[in-house]
């Protein structure tokens, strides 16, 4: 169930490919080029290097360092890189300082160094890969190089300590779970150039009550600040294109959107936020206080997850012009307690009402044509319902079931019915399409013996065909003989 489950995510795991490490003497006395020893690796201490385009580069630490200084070069090369997962599994390492040649840090680079507590990368780095600091748990301070542009995957992901990290000016983009759940860390500033968030970015830091984003940016993903409770407002850029779907899910302490001037797509009336000229409800601040709420005239779909966690929502009048109603779009609406859809909604997404707990009444309208899995999933209260003849989709546990007391083996609870809940209707069987089915049959059949016969009779020879005509001419003589018989 979608959106059930949406709020969980693990830390993937990460399995380091070990490579044949030569002797240091042995690389020492070499007096090859360095294209003939790019890709080999060798000891110095501590540390294991790797030839790389241009010097080389740190490929794995001893697991027990505890402090780490880099030097600038390492047996006469420079020191250029730190390799993917090259301090993966340093569980006791508490600091690191880097040589003045490092330019790139690669995917996984500190993944899992639960004791780093500060960390603070030169200016001469460009790049750092996905999920560089991913499980650093104790990671308090990350000071980030002026000269980077792209924040990537997973770069904090479960930093929960991380309560301060500088945005540089030149960042244009945030990738996907960036600071996913980096609990500690407050509002973070962000520069004036950002264009673009990934997904999840900021999900789960509960410390930020301010949602607050440059003009310059165009796009965020789905969920970016999924269960931030403590913010309140957000405003849409001038610039935005495109705010992704569930972005703000489980912000119940949210109150209202606004949307700054100049913006094209997006709106907003009374702290709803709507799209595309005002045909897309797009969020409803799950905060607000009102008891009762009526859709404007001119909506035609109500977003996914839309209404997610408006427990304040007694009643909802909808438009006439309605058609869909996104997935989870009603969902945990608690104080919800009736729904009458108009004349002309279509569908129901998965979710649409589920756990609508209060929820007793629903009117579905005789144009309803496909209701999606768990759409009024655990919602005890609601004992009977009557789905139209029309509809010809009724997905999973739709109607009728709620939560029971095992679990199956994906973890989630087994759905069980609610006691005394009745569904009447449902799609009619169509005789007409039946009729023609048959019909189809009986056309085909006759069709394919008429083939076999055209076909046979073109196998025989001129004497088998004779022979069938003199047997034909017999019958029907003897036919007539028997006619004859009987008549006298």
């Amino acid at each position: 169930m979608t959106f059930r489950n949406l709020i969980a995510a693990a830390a993937a795991g990460m399995l380091l490919c070990s490579m044949p490490v030569l002797p240091a003497a042995a690389v020492r006395g070499e007096t090859t080029t360095e294209s003939s020893t790019e890709g080999t690796t060798y000891e110095d201490g501590m540390f294991t290097f790797m030839h790389t385009d241009g010097g080389v580069e740190l490929y794995s630490v001893d697991s027990s360092a505890l402090a780490v200084a880099l030097p600038d070069e390492t047996d006469g090369y420079k020191i250029v890189g730190i390799a993917d997962g090259a301090f993966y599994g340093c569980t006791a390492l508490q600091s690191v300082t880097f040589g003045k040649y490092v330019k790139y840090i690669g995917q996984n680079a500190f993944s899992g160094c639960e004791s780093l507590r500060s960390l603070t990368i030169p200016d001469t780095v460009t790049s750092i890969g996905a999920n560089a600091f991913t499980g650093c748990a104790s990671l308090e301070t990350l000071t980030l190089p002026e000269s980077l542009e792209i924040i990537p995957e997973g770069m904090c992901y479960y930093c929960t300590a991380l309560s301060e990290v500088n945005l540089p000016d030149h960042v244009k983009e945030i990738g996907a779970e960036a600071f996913y759940s980096c609990m500690s860390l407050p509002d973070p500033v962000l520069p004036e150039g950002l264009e673009k968030i990934g997904d999840y970015a900021f999900a789960f830091c509960s410390a930020i009550d301010k949602a607050e984003l440059p003009s310059t940016v165009e796009q965020i993903g789905s969920a970016v600040y999924c269960g931030c409770e403590s913010i309140q407002e957000f405003e849409v850029p001038a610039a935005m294109t495109d705010m992704g779907s569930l972005t703000f899910l489980g912000c119940r302490g949210m109150t209202a959107y606004t949307v700054e001037d100049g913006n094209t797509v997006y709106s907003a009336q009374d702290g709803v936020l709507f799209k595309d000229g005002g045909t897309i409800l797009a969020a409803y601040p799950a905060g607000k206080a009102d008891t009762s709420y009526t859709i404007p005239e001119g909506v035609t779909t109500v977003f996914d997850a839309a209404f997610f966690y408006a427990s304040n929502l007694a009643e909802i009048q909808f438009p006439s012009t309605l058609q869909y109603i996104g997935a989870g779009a009603f969902e945990y609406c608690t104080g919800l307690k009736s729904v009458e859809l108009p004349e002309g909604t279509l569908i129901l997404y998965e979710n649409a009402f589920a756990d609508c707990t209060a929820l007793r009444s629903v009117k579905l309208p005789s144009t309803l044509t496909g209701v999606g899995n768990y759409a009024f999933y655990a919602c005890t209260s609601l004992k009977e319902i009557t789905v139209p003849s029309g509809c010809r989709t009724i997905g999973q546990y739709a109607f009728g079931y709620t939560d029971g007391t095992e679990t199956g083996e994906d973890g989630n609870p087994v759905p069980v019915k609610i006691e005394g809940f009745r569904q009447k209707g449902g799609g009619s069987f169509d005789w007409l399409t039946l009729v023609w089915i048959i019909a189809g049959i009986i056309a085909a059949v006759v069709i394919v013996i008429l083939l076999v016969r055209v076909i046979r009779k073109n196998q025989m020879t001129p004497e088998e065909q004779e022979a069938v005509a003199v047997s034909g001419e017999d019958a029907y003589e003897g036919i007539t003989e028997d006619e004859d018989e009987e008549s006298k």
